[in-house]
This record gives structure tokens, C-alpha cells and sequence, in this order.
């Protein structure tokens, strides 16, 4: 291990995964964020990946992070992540899939200790909040381990600094506690709004669901599609479209009661579900929403059909229009067509 305190000290990622095309995609978008502060490494299989390992720690190099694909022929991803945390448990881990379900991210996290779980495919910047934060989680880790070994065979001779030290390890333990629940919190939020992201929708919604069918409440669930998104992109910039969906996650957020959950989808679509709320009530307030960013003045809006930046919305509630989560969401999508082909700007309820 080297030391990690030095101005110079560069560590490892390592991205495995079976398909050449992903893992060109990580290492761009990997290379543009972290190229100049660690070293972008990338295997075909687990196999290639222990080896490459393997002489890393022969060098007596840092591998900060690893990043591997579930389903990859031989070795699968968690039994890859096992043999890492088995090799060099301090490296922090990803499991990048697109396959596994709650069930099988919980026995990913027991069986090889993972830091992380990414859905495929992956918002760019969900990856680079990830990768981020688990490179300071080593950094941390390491620098506490080199402060216990300083303690341990400098006792004697620093008594007097003993205290310090002490303090130095205390601190850097709050520090990584304070990263893993930052860690926590990056798992379950969209990047770029900050809303909660498409994972913890599903995870959520399934939840209530269970709780509307046994208690008897309704539960209500909003599909909402920013209107004519592609055009305000390709006529002001992704930076641009970008302030537009953060404004729409901030009004979508205003006024949300502490039970409910507001989500991004995905793209410029967004979820909103409102627990213990009929399907009458929970039109009104989307119609409600829809008046407030329809009002809004954000930036270029004058471009936009009619002048105004829209959404439409689809409303559908449990028990009126489904019986499960999954058939929920179906029926508040179509309803969202509906508003689409319609027309937009509008809301428009299941049934």
C-alpha cells in the first residue's frame, strides 16, 4: 500500500464487464471526471480482473474501486466481488446490473460486503456521485489504518503527542461515518435533481401498495412528462434542460406532505405518489401542479409551444384502477399517453 497523504498518490478503479461497448462507456465517462487523480483500469472477465489484481498488489499499488457487471460468463459479478473483498478487503465495491432485484442486491451486500449497487443503465451522474464519494471512503479508510500503525509503533517515543493523535483517529472516524451516510443517501437520489431516484420509486411504491391493501386506503400515483422537452434541448443545451428539470423537480417538491414521495422516472419524466389520498382529491392536485410549473417562468419558456413550459400528467389510484404496484404504474402511464396524444398540458385520470 502506498501512501495515500502524498500530493501525488493515484489510485486504482477497476471496471469489469463482458461487453467491449460498457465498458468503453465507463472508462469515458470514468477518464473525463477522475483521469487526473486515479488510474482507469477495465477486464473482460473476473478471471482477467484477479489477475490484473494480482499485479497491482505486487506493485504495491491502490485499487480504490471496484466497479463489475453481474452477468458476465464464468464467474458472476457477486462471486467476483466475494473473491475481491476476500483479497483486499478495504477496495470498496459496485455492483453494476441490470437484473437484480431488491432481494438480490441485499445477498450482494451480505455475501461481498458492497458499497454500492448501480442500476443499468446508469445516469452519468448517479455514477460520478458514487465513484466520488467511495474514493474518498478508501482515502479515508487508509489514512485511518496508517494513523493506528503510527499509534502502534510510536508509542513510546510520542507520548506527548499521544492525545493528538488520538483525536486525529476520532476525527477521521466521524469523517468516514459521515461519508457511508452520504454513501446511503446517494444510493436512493437522482444525481441531477436530487429527488429520489427510479430504484427507490419501484422500492417505495411496492411498499405502500402492500400497506393501501391491507389497511384499505387509497393510494394515488402521478406519471408526469415534461412537454416538448427534446425541443427546448436541442434549441437551448443540455445545461439548459437541465435547469428546466431541476425546476420542475423543486415545484413537484413544494408542499409535498412528509409521507409522500417525489421521484424522478427517468429523462424529463417524473413520479409522484400520494399516499392515503382518493383519486377525485389526488386529481386536484395534479391539476394543481400542472397550473404552478405551467406558471412558472423559467428561462427560454417563450420558445416553447404556446410560450410555456408544460407537463402532462396521468393519474391512476389503488384499489379504483389497479390491484398492485407493477399494474398501477401501467395504468398512470397509459393515462400520461393519454394526456400526450391528447394534446398536453393536460391531466388526465385512469378510467
Amino acid at each position: 500500500m502506498s501512501d495515500v497523504t502524498r500530493p501525488d498518490w493515484k489510485p486504482h478503479i477497476l471496471c469489469v464487464d463482458d461487453e467491449e461497448g460498457i465498458l468503453s462507456a465507463l472508462r469515458q465517462q470514468l477518464s473525463a471526471r477522475f483521469g487526473r487523480e486515479s488510474y482507469i483500469e477495465v477486464a473482460q472477465s473476473a478471471h482477467d480482473a484477479l489477475e490484473l489484481m494480482d499485479e497491482l498488489q505486487r506493485e504495491g499499488e491502490d485499487l480504490a474501486v471496484v466497479i463489475a457487471d453481474q452477468i458476465m460468463p464464468g464467474m458472476k459479478g457477486v462471486e467476483f466481488l466475494e473473491e475481491v473483498n476476500r483479497r483486499s478487503p478495504q477496495t470498496t465495491k459496485i455492483l453494476l446490473t441490470g437484473q437484480a432485484g431488491l432481494d438480490a442486491v441485499v445477498s450482494a451486500i451480505n455475501r461481498a460486503a458492497l458499497n454500492h449497487y448501480i442500476p443499468k443503465p446508469w445516469d452519468e451522474p448517479d455514477l460520478r456521485l458514487a465513484v466520488e464519494g467511495l474514493l474518498k471512503q478508501y482515502k479515508l479508510s487508509m489514512e485511518n489504518g496508517q494513523l493506528v500503525e503510527d499509534l502502534k509503533s510510536k508509542n513510546q517515543e510520542l507520548g506527548a503527542l499521544n492525545q493528538s493523535l488520538e483525536s486525529k483517529v476520532v476525527e477521521r472516524t466521524r469523517e468516514l461515518a459521515e461519508a457511508n451516510t452520504r454513501l446511503a443517501q446517494l444510493a436512493v437520489t437522482d444525481g441531477l435533481t436530487g429527488l429520489y431516484n427510479h430504484r427507490h420509486f419501484h422500492e417505495r411504491l411496492s411498499l405502500e401498495a402492500e400497506r393501501s391493501a391491507r389497511s384499505g386506503l387509497p393510494l394515488a400515483l402521478f406519471m408526469i412528462d415534461v412537454d416538448h422537452f427534446k425541443k427546448y434541448n436541442d434549441r437551448h443545451g443540455h445545461p439548459a434542460g437541465d435547469e428546466v428539470l431541476r425546476g420542475v423537480a423543486r415545484l413537484l417538491s413544494e408542499g409535498r406532505r412528509a409521507n409522500d414521495l417525489v421521484a424522478r422516472y427517468g429523462g424529463e419524466e417524473f413520479a409522484v405518489v400520494l399516499v392515503d389520498t382518493p383519486k377525485l382529491v389526488a386529481a386536484q392536485v395534479a391539476e394543481k401542479l400542472r397550473q404552478r410549473i405551467e406558471q412558472f417562468p423559467f428561462l427560454h419558456r417563450d420558445t416553447q409551444p404556446g410560450g410555456r413550459v408544460t407537463v402532462s400528467i396521468g393519474v391512476a389510484a389503488l384499489p379504483d384502477d389497479a390491484a398492485d404496484a407493477e399494474a398501477l404504474v401501467r395504468t398512470a402511464d397509459a393515462s400520461l399517453y393519454r394526456a400526450k396524444s391528447g394534446g398536453r398540458n393536460a391531466v388526465v385520470l385512469a378510467g
